[in-house]
Order: structure tokens, then C-alpha cells, then sequence
């Protein structure tokens, strides 16, 4: 396998029978600036699994809510327009893909929705970028991960979140997954900031733009390891977040309150998202 072949298989998803129909409508909401609150109600509402989700993760205590809000107006209304985006994108991309065997992807939609909260938390403290940028770059960070896994599973899952996970993705794909994942962004239209966190990701410092998002996502991947440990994760820690952590002034104590902060959100984003995969 190379590297062709996994551009190839990304240009065709939009032909896989499994393609759900709603990820074109739910992307459109991000390339036309004139779509309004209620064409996004109206998307979401016509899946029912999505609204129901969306619904429970307005609920989470994590945004201060618990069994309020009773409808799709009212999440967009208190998560906001940026952020009901973001969740609806993401669960239309990663519901194209089945999960079977050992791998559980729900576990890794876990790993990638609390890496888009840590990162709009630390977004909210350092003040580089948006919130709402960043929540979108973590929920879709992982997705050429999502790509291998079902290109070739078997493959895939020989591959140890270790410190040698690239060179291992490198020898069997001719790519690494953030590579992937920024492919499938351009294909999909996503923004170019998007695009450009994940690809970069892992190896912060490379990105030719150095945009704040890229930094936070890296930095809020390798923290999501530290507070939330599972097997599917891969936020591996390197002497790049030990320079994040000094160059954005964030101490042990602010690390701390941040990890208290998502320890308390923790068991509502087990329950919101628990049945992704399935």
C-alpha cells in the first residue's frame, strides 16, 4: 500500500454507499456564510440519532446544563451556532465509518471530543484563537486515523500508540494519519486552518503558517492522555509540549485546575457518546 492509494480512497468516500447524505448538507453549513441558525436546525433535526446526541451534550454539565434544554432551537441557542456545527460535522463524518474487531471508534470519538474540549479551554485561557475553531480542530484532528482503520484494519491495528507511531504509520501507508486527515479536509472544503492543524498536529513546530490553533490542538491531544488514558488514544507527549507549556506560560497549577475542570465533565461525555460507535 502507498500513499496513492490512500489519496485515491479518500477522493472516492463520497461514492461509498455508506456515505450518509446528511455530511454534503452539514459541510455546506461551513462554505456558505449565508445559511442562518434555522437551516442548521433543519439539518439536525432531520436525523434524529444526531439531534438526540446533540441534545445530550447540550445537557452535560460540562455547559452547565443538566435535562433543560429540550429541543434543538434551544442548543443552538446556549452551545452556540460554531460549536453545533462542529458536533454535527463531526458525528456526519465519523458515522461513515463502522466499527469491528478490537478497535472501538467510539472510543476514539471519546478521545477526539475531549480533545476539542481541552482545547477550547485552553483557548479560553491563553486567548490566541477562537474557541469554536479549535473545538471543530480537535473533534476532527484524528480522522486519518479513521481513514486506515478502515482501509485496512488489520494493518491498522498492529500499529502501537507509541513514540515510534509515525514511523510505523510511514512504513505500512507511506503517510502518516495526520497527512490523511488533512486530505480528507481538503476534500471535504474544510477551512485551510483546519486543514493545516491536523496535518500538523503531532509536530507543531512544522506548521509553515505557526497558527495558535495548531499549537493548542497538539497541546490539548497530549493533556487529553494525562487526565482521560485509553488504548485508542495517541496523544504521546514530547519535549515540543514541555516548549508549548513554557512559551504560553501555562503552570502546573493552571494544568491542574484545567484537568479539574474536564475530570467534572468527564462522566457526561462518557453517557453523550457512548453509543456512537455502535
Amino acid at each position: 500500500m502507498n500513499k496513492n492509494d490512500v489519496q485515491q480512497y479518500i477522493k472516492k468516500l463520497d461514492d461509498l454507499s455508506t456515505t450518509p447524505a446528511l455530511l454534503e448538507k452539514v459541510l455546506s453549513l461551513f462554505e456558505d456564510d449565508t445559511k442562518s441558525i434555522e437551516d442548521l436546525i433543519n439539518v439536525i433535526s432531520y436525523d434524529p440519532a444526531m439531534a438526540e446526541r446533540v441534545l445530550k451534550v447540550a445537557n452535560s454539565t460540562f455547559f452547565a446544563h443538566s435535562g433543560q434544554i429540550n429541543n434543538i432551537h434551544q442548543a443552538v441557542l446556549f452551545l452556540g451556532l460554531e460549536r453545533i456545527k462542529a458536533i454535527a460535522v463531526c458525528m456526519s463524518i465519523l458515522n461513515i465509518f463502522p466499527a469491528h474487531g478490537s478497535f472501538h471508534v467510539e472510543n476514539l470519538w471519546l478521545h477526539s471530543y475531549e480533545v476539542a474540549l481541552l482545547s477550547s479551554m485552553l483557548s479560553e485561557s491563553i486567548s490566541i484563537t477562537q474557541p469554536q475553531e479549535c473545538f471543530l480542530a480537535g473533534l476532527l484532528h484524528d480522522i486519518g486515523r479513521i481513514i486506515f482503520y478502515t482501509m485496512d484494519h488489520k494493518q491498522f491495528l498492529t500499529i502501537e500508540t507509541t513514540d515510534t507511531m509515525l514511523e510505523q504509520e510511514l512504513a505500512i501507508f507511506e503517510c502518516t494519519h495526520a497527512e490523511a486527515g488533512a486530505w480528507f479536509a481538503e476534500e471535504a472544503n474544510l477551512p485551510s486552518s483546519i486543514v493545516t492543524t491536523i496535518k500538523y498536529h503531532h509536530l507543531p513546530s512544522q506548521a509553515p503558517d505557526k497558527i495558535g490553533i495548531v499549537s493548542l490542538v497538539s497541546l490539548a491531544e497530549a493533556l487529553s492522555r494525562m487526565f482521560s488514558p485509553r488504548i485508542e488514544d495517541d496523544g504521546i507527549w514530547t519535549r515540543e509540549h514541555d516548549a508549548l507549556l513554557l512559551e504560553f506560560s501555562l503552570s502546573q497549577n493552571d494544568l491542574r485546575t484545567i484537568g479539574e475542570r474536564f475530570t467534572e465533565a468527564h462522566g457526561d461525555i462518557e453517557k453523550a457518546f457512548s453509543q456512537l460507535g455502535s
